[in-house]
């Protein structure tokens, strides 16, 4: 511990081992106790080590890990010990932007997306309630801008936007959303209309003066080399130091005078001193270094004054137009002195040249060659990258940023309150049951006793109770108020009362479908400690449900035989179905803690898979096959969903987890009532009925993991071969 608090300020990859083991573990304590299986766990920690050029090696079971992190040098060996498992797909979530966040910042490529964009901003805005929403409010910001930057670029016109104008002609390369954060951020500070209006006026007034100077060195400079352009330059404060730096860059192509004349509207406000003096190694050393150190000794930040002139002050609009026309004045003066200034024809055509693309500070040339400010407003971290050179690297993370960042994604508070988790576990429960075969009464029934149920059991899990006896005291809960809501019913229509089976229905809302998938997919790859753990930890929830609900039947005399046949039409009943898997996978997403975009993508991958499921099973196919086959297509639809994000298909907030789509959309399809009725007839001694139906239920629930693990090993080249 005191390894890591003496370096809780350093960056990352200059802390000690200690300090990167206590990251990279809890983040996979992190992942752990979200629910997922080991072989995700590992994934994770071996995305944050190897950033950091840590190597993990880790074993994970159902709620430990036990890690061993090193470095070439030392070694160290952290053990975590949960003290209960549970499921949270937002933070499985979570933690795939964190790790692209943390890859980002590094100098590293994003893994899960196609760029770092919208982890950042999410990152930089856990402490949000609604992280989804943040997300996807940035996602739209970044496409907007970026389309009207590129039509704007490609028709040369000025937009009708003053703030837009304003930013262009300073060559503020945020986009314009920073600018109005900034705008936001300056008034929060309690600055006045008048005293904004006043810096704006006096900035606008030095802008003048420099670039008179400027203007006036250059007249004199005409006939004078690259070397000597830069020299005085240099001296001249932030825009002389950008004259010097592409006086270099000049001189080095041949046309130093006439390069540095027009290039000097494009960088007066020094925003590429710097970045032009490391492309002019191949130039005169002296006037890249001049360049280099006194863009250095004065950092301005232009894009905050043009928040000020322009970000959204009614009486500041016409000021940023006159600044926007000082800068086109400026550029042109620029141009013609770069006319008079050519030494040759060709040096007259780069002049040419180089004076069209300073009079288009937004083209995609002057952006690759200005040196990087980052803005400081709100989502702003995550555009940190615009206007960024190959040779920058963004802020250093440090192990304080990392931890923060980890305390945000830990200390989140469930997305929905217990009485709207209780409702969704009705209606997940009562669509279930019709997928069951259920008439109405049998989903009124279910969903009383599944809504308070589930209400319950998050009432219990607040207070940290035992997870078993939690189980067994809501499963029981279901099953009464299943049974009284049934009987309330029946005083009115008798025929409710012989609606023995609906109780079933209603205590589907604790089968552990996340560890059981999770369990198979771990022993398909060959890690049996953890796999095993979590299948035998699935076996005591199923064993405590079927408890309850068996000493329910028997408390008030149940006989459950099935639910009879509905007789709908073919295509009705295939109608209803999709809808009701669409709401039964929507209801146990939300009981996941899913955002609710992701929710509804798994509840229309649900809806595909489990109506073609119960569609072929009705043709004849045995229900084991079904189950494999629906399982193999959701794996497969949540594959293609990923790279359709990862392409640019789809925006990429739709990025999810895969776990978080595939299992939601098939816990639908475990056989919860065959396990019931294996157990109601054990219970009863019925030995022959209870194996017959256990082995049912054995059967289906092992296809389901084998057709996720199939998806995988066919999209995954990680799962395709052993290595």
């Amino acid at each position: 511990m005191e390894d890591i608090r003496r370096d809780w300020d350093k960056p990352v990859t200059e802390a000690g081992l200690a300090a990167k083991t206590s990251i990279v573990v809890r983040v996979g304590a992190l992942d752990l106790g979200a629910g997922t299986g080991s072989f995700r766990v590992r994934e994770m920690m071996h995305r944050i080590a190897y950033p950091l050029g840590v190597h993990v090696r880790a074993d994970v079971n159902l709620t430990d890990i036990e890690a061993t992190c090193t470095d070439g040098k030392e070694r160290m060996t952290e053990v975590i010990d949960l003290p209960t498992t549970g499921v949270n797909t937002e933070r499985i979530w979570l933690l795939e932007h964190y790790a692209d966040w943390f890859s980002v910042n590094l100098g590293l490529d994003s893994m899960y997306h196609s760029t770092g964009d919208v982890s950042d901003g999410l990152v930089r805005n856990l402490d949000k309630s609604d992280v989804s929403q943040v997300s996807a409010e940035l996602a739209k910001q970044i496409r907007e801008e970026r389309k009207a930057a590129e039509a704007r670029e490609q028709s040369g016109e000025a937009s009708d936007d003053p703030v837009l104008d304003a930013m262009e002609a300073a060559e503020v390369t945020v986009p314009v959303s920073m600018v109005r954060a900034a705008a936001a951020d300056i008034a929060a500070e309690g600055a006045t209309d008048d005293e904004l209006r006043s810096e704006s006026e006096e900035a606008l007034e030095e802008d003048q003066i420099t670039r008179r100077r400027l203007h006036d060195r250059l007249l004199a400079m005409q006939g004078a080399d690259g070397g000597a352009a830069a020299e005085v330059a240099a001296s001249g404060g932030a825009a002389s130091a950008d004259a010097a730096a592409d006086s270099a860059h000049g001189a080095a192509a041949g046309s130093g005078v006439a390069h540095v004349v027009a290039d000097a509207a494009a960088v007066v406000h020094g925003a590429a001193a710097a970045g032009h003096a490391s492309e002019a190694a191949s130039g005169p050393t002296v006037a890249a270094d001049a360049a280099a150190d006194a863009a250095a000794a004065e950092t301005p930040s232009r894009w905050r004054e043009v928040a000020r002139s322009a970000g959204g002050w009614s009486a500041d609009a016409q000021s940023a137009s006159q600044q926007a026309t000082q800068f086109a004045t400026v550029t042109a003066d620029s141009a013609q002195l770069s006319a008079a200034a050519q030494p040759s024809p060709q040096s007259a055509a780069q002049s040419s040249s180089a004076a069209k693309s300073s009079a288009q500070p937004s083209s995609a040339k002057s952006r690759r060659t200005r040196t990087h400010r980052p803005p400081t407003g709100e989502y702003a971290e995550h555009f940190d990258h615009v206007g960024r050179s190959d040779g920058e690297r963004r802020p250093p993370i440090t192990v304080r940023q990392a931890h923060e960042r980890l305390d945000l994604i830990e200390r989140r508070k469930p997305l929905y309150s217990a009485e709207f988790a209780g409702f969704a576990s009705a209606v997940a429960c009562a669509s279930f049951v019709f997928l069951l075969g259920g008439g109405p009464y049998d989903m009124v029934g279910a969903f009383v006793g599944a809504g308070l149920g589930h209400w319950l059991r998050r009432r219990l899990f607040k207070h940290h109770l035992n997870q078993f006896f939690v189980t067994f005291v809501c499963v029981a809960l279901a099953a009464f108020a299943c049974t009284g809501m049934l009987r309330l019913i029946g005083l009115f229509d008798p025929i409710a009362l012989t609606h023995d089976t609906a109780y079933i229905g209603a205590m589907l809302f604790v089968i552990p479908g996340f560890p059981l998938i999770t369990g198979g997919l771990d022993m398909a790859k060959i890690d049996f400690p953890s796999g095993i753990q979590r299948v035998t930890y699935v076996l005591c929830i199923i064993l405590m449900a079927t408890l309850a609900g068996w000493m329910a039947a028997v408390v008030v005399h149940l006989n459950p035989t099935g639910f009879e046949p509905l007789g709908l039409n073919p295509w009705a009943n295939t109608g209803l179905r999709a809808l009701t898997a669409f709401l039964g996978v929507w209801g146990f997403s939300v009981m996941f803690n899913s955002p609710q975009r992701m929710c509804l993508v798994a509840a229309v991958i649900g809806m595909i898979t489990d109506t073609l499921r119960l569609t072929i099973v009705d043709w004849g196919v045995p229900a084991e096959a079904g189950a494999f086959i629906g399982a193999l297509l959701a794996g497969l639809l949540a594959a293609a969903w990923r790279t359709a994000v990862r392409a640019g298909v789809l925006p990429p907030h739709l990025g999810y987890p895969r776990i978080c789509l595939t299992v939601p959309s098939i816990v639908i399809m475990v056989p919860g009532m065959y396990m019931y009725r294996a157990m109601f007839y054990l219970g009863s001694f019925d030995t022959l009925h209870a194996l017959d139906w256990a082995f049912r239920a054995f059967m289906v629930i092992i296809c389901l993991p084998i057709g996720l693990a199939m998806a995988r090993v066919i999209t995954d080249k990680s799962w395709r071969y052993d290595v």
